[in-house]
């Protein structure tokens, strides 16, 4: 099962695992040459309090040739995208706009593009202290941040 498969957009029955089923195992893929990956998390406390709103991001560059492993040419073209939101919905939610970065350089321009739509998927539930558009505003600038990350030169 695809582990977006596990997750139902409601909040109380929001894994579709039946009561007697348990995970065993869960399976990531193995890391390719040219994919770079980071996750930013948002907490009222350290590293062990639950995310407020998080984004997850990985990125394979089409230009990876003979440099260091998890090395990447500045302005490698994105052959592979995907990002997703965390703790502003019910369910993690995929950025479907993630292919439009397929085929283009990280610039400025297009993260920035790229960050206003997925922020506005961003619906945060009330299940904090932190204010809910204050968090919706949030999550455009943890894609930015997180996208330039992936890029070199951040």
């Amino acid at each position: 099962m695809a582990l977006e498969d596990l997750y139902r957009n409601d909040g109380m029955e929001y894994l579709t695992k039946r009561r007697d089923e348990i995970v065993t195992k869960v399976h990531l893929p193995p890391n390719v040459e040219g994919r770079r990956s980071t996750y930013w998390k948002l907490r009222r406390r350290g590293s062990f309090d639950f995310p407020v709103l998080s984004v997850a991001a990985s990125v394979r560059f089409a230009e990876a040739g003979s440099r260091e492993p998890g090395a990447v040419a500045s302005g490698a073209v994105v052959r592979e995208a995907r990002v997703v939101l965390g703790a502003v919905a019910s369910r993690p939610l995929i950025v479907p706009e993630s292919a439009t970065l397929v085929g283009q350089r990280l610039t400025d321009d297009v993260i920035e593009a790229f960050a206003e739509k997925a922020a506005r998927l961003a619906k945060p539930l009330d299940n904090t202290d932190f204010e809910l558009g204050w968090r919706k505003k949030v999550a455009k600038s943890y894609v930015v941040g997180a996208l330039k990350e992936l890029r070199v030169g951040g």
